[in-house]
């Protein structure tokens, strides 16, 4: 088996993953009015980080985001944890999207025991919003591979950052008072653990994991029927062994654009053979706007806590990603 705990949790709405599962269950906003203005002038709206000043931009930005990640490490996670030997997965935006520079932006950051953050073998995965399931299946690979515990993954992303807001307003894909399809830039860091047995309590089981690629991009003109994410999920439910209506609730990292949320539709009617009377969907985004590469772990990190606290609405979640300018598309099923 795989298992997934998430240790560290830093968003706009809470500082672990207990009080910002807490915040977005109960619908928590903290959008607020940003230092940036769109190209036609008007005021920028996103959700950031209280505890990073607002004066702290780009690359010093994100080192921020990574240095808070680290210091709110669980304790009793961390004192379980073979530090210095886990492999350590990074994960960032895309590749092609303009932002911060990354180099840098874990310099002089420890294990809570003083122990080097990563182990013997380190990795970059740059996919954006389906970072985190490269990144886990690139750890189930390590850990059969390899003779190691476990594998560390660590996500940091922010779309509050000049380039990054630059490049969304110029394929009008901020929330503006002029574009109303839009997402809402937001910002977060987040640490997950995988390991083939759980090693901190009320860990996630990962039922089955796909990944796709969609054509059909929110940059071109190719016609759209949802095909990479109805594949991605199509195979996570088929690792798992369930059916689409078996799954009880659905995590998406769906940011405000209608095009996500109809291919998020399209992907559960193309794989729904059996009708359900209720299949809930559960957006942070709605809290705490659109965190890029961070936006993964934030649904393994609620799923988490649904569950370890008793209001997951039955056995099975679906999780959803999709970066919608480049074309990957992910999916994976999760239980307690």
């Amino acid at each position: 088996m795989t298992a997934i705990s998430c240790i560290s949790l830093v968003c706009p709405v809470g500082y672990t993953p207990a009080s910002a599962a807490a915040a977005m269950r109960a619908s928590i906003s903290v959008f607020e009015e940003l230092s940036y203005r769109g190209s036609g002038g008007q005021p920028l709206r996103g959700a950031r980080v209280e505890a990073v000043r607002r004066e702290t931009r780009g690359r010093s930005r994100l080192a921020a985001l990574a240095r808070l990640a680290v210091d709110h490490i669980d304790a009793n996670a961390a004192a379980l944890l073979p530090w210095g030997e886990m492999p350590f997965l990074l994960c960032t935006r895309d590749a092609d999207m303009p932002g911060a520079r990354i180099n840098g932006i874990l310099a002089g950051l420890t294990a809570p025991n003083g122990a080097p953050l990563a182990g013997e073998r380190s990795l970059h995965i740059t996919h954006g919003q389906i970072s985190a399931f490269v990144a886990i299946e690139q750890a189930r690979k390590l850990l059969n591979e390899r003779k190691v515990e476990a594998c560390l993954i660590m996500a940091i992303d922010s779309l509050i950052d000049a380039r990054s807001l630059s490049w969304l307003d110029s394929q009008m894909r901020l929330k503006t008072s002029e574009v109303t399809d839009g997402l809402i830039p937001g910002e977060a860091a987040c640490i997950l653990v995988i390991s083939k047995r759980p090693i901190v309590a009320g860990s996630l089981r990962l039922r089955g994991l796909g990944l796709a690629i969609e054509k059909a991009t929110a940059s071109n003109e190719e016609p759209f029927r949802a095909d990479g994410l109805s594949a991605a999920l199509k195979a996570a439910l088929g690792e798992a062994g369930v059916q689409m209506h078996e799954i009880a609730f659905r995590l998406s990292d769906v940011g405000g654009e209608s095009y996500a949320f109809e291919e998020l539709v399209l992907a559960q009617m193309r794989n729904m053979r059996k009708t359900r009377p209720g299949q809930p969907v559960w957006h942070a985004a709605d809290c705490i706007g659109d965190c890029g590469a961070a936006a993964g772990p934030l649904q393994f990190a609620w799923a988490e806590q649904a569950f370890k606290r008793g209001y997951a609405p039955g056995e099975f979640a679906a999780l959803h990603g999709s970066s919608m300018a480049f074309g990957g598309r992910a999916a994976a099923v999760v239980s307690a």
